[in-house]
């Protein structure tokens, strides 16, 4: 009798790791490339390859390797065009407008008491005859006029012409800009302590998104004494309003 047939394996088939199958199937395109390559520099070398019909015979193995180094060049100076062009677009982002110090003006003057009319404005008497009328008072009747007390002076400043928009109750007397520490200081009018508070952190607020528009991170609000009476939150957003006698 034969021997009977073996039944089939029921095991799987060995397995082959599609990343071993990858590696070769690169290796072998990386044989091929490399054969497409000699073959190439054979057929170059031989001035096999075609060139155009101004380009000299003689000088046929030259042409597709100066070609190929000419695109190289010019591949290289664009990117050397683009990175120098981001490096100046992040530059000029960076900078922060340097407004200087605040420049005092002086707020025009009150009118003047009838005292203190300068002379130059009455009629100047004659010098053949005096004045008629009574003499004139003395000098110590005219200083004790009591005269209306002036105004405070206001120190103006380049950045209060941008914040004019935005106080147009003129509560601002001066702006003092800080950009080595981000930093803007409004010293405010007498007329902002007798705000309500909600209208006093209505107006802070405002200000801080003008003073943010301006490029700096920080504003605080003082009054004529440099008592703070307002600043940004260290964590959030918006104005902290205090107490200027704490």
């Amino acid at each position: 009798m034969a021997d009977p047939v073996p039944p089939p394996s029921e095991l799987p088939a060995p397995y082959a790791s599609p990343w071993g199958r990858l590696g070769q199937a690169l290796r072998a395109v990386l044989a091929s490339l490399r054969l497409k390559l000699r073959e190439l520099w054979r057929r170059n070398g031989e001035g096999d390859l075609s060139v155009p019909g101004f380009w000299p015979q003689g000088l046929a193995p030259l042409f597709w390797p100066l070609l190929l180094a000419a695109l190289l060049a010019l591949l290289l100076a664009l990117l050397l065009a683009l990175a120098g062009q981001a490096r100046r677009g992040m530059s000029h982002r960076g900078a922060r407008p340097d407004l200087g110090p605040a420049v005092p003006v002086v707020a025009p003057a009150p009118p003047m008491a009838p005292s203190a009319v300068p002379s130059g404005d009455l009629p100047a008497p004659t010098p053949s005859a005096p004045p008629p009328g009574p003499a004139p008072a003395p000098v110590a009747d005219a200083a004790a006029v009591a005269e209306p007390e002036p105004p405070p002076v206001l120190e103006l400043d380049p950045l209060l012409a941008l914040l004019a928009e935005d106080d147009p109750d003129h509560l601002i007397a001066s702006a003092h800009p800080k950009p080595a520490e981000g930093r803007l200081v409004l010293t405010m009018a007498p007329a902002y302590a007798g705000l309500a508070p909600a209208s006093r952190g209505r107006w802070a607020e405002r200000w801080q998104q003008r003073s943010l528009a301006l490029g700096y991170e920080r504003l605080e609000l003082v009054d004529s004494r440099q008592r703070l009476l307002a600043r940004s939150a260290l964590v959030g957003s918006g104005m902290i309003l205090l107490d200027p006698g704490t």
